[in-house]
């Protein structure tokens, strides 16, 4: 699997990943992350408490991986947007962007 990288020179260039490991479970694989099985790329906002605790240490910190995914809130399409939702989506905007809270 192909995944993109940028190098410390400002290039991007895609790097082949291998594993032994494959889940469907993101758990299950950053359970093995934290017992030494591995490494990995799990979530900023997962990984966060655990790399302030030193149980787990970054790697390759001078890239950048760029395959950031976005959140988004899906509703079903609707001609008037119910207030609650609105409100709701509203809220989400307002508590994770720009910068989620995870990340500060």
């Amino acid at each position: 699997m192909l995944r993109p990288f940028r190098m410390p020179d400002g290039r991007l260039e895609r790097l082949s990943m291998h594993g032994t490991v494959r889940s469907n479970s993101g758990t299950a694989l950053y359970a093995f992350i934290l017992q030494g099985i591995g490494i990995g790329r799990p979530p900023d906002f997962i990984a966060k408490p655990d790399l302030a605790a030193g149980r787990l240490v970054p790697l390759l910190t001078r890239y950048d991986a760029q395959d950031h995914t976005p959140v988004h809130a899906v509703w079903p399409h609707r001609k008037h947007l119910a207030a609650k939702v609105r409100a709701f989506i509203d809220f989400l905007a307002q508590r994770f962007g720009p910068t989620p809270p995870w990340l500060l």
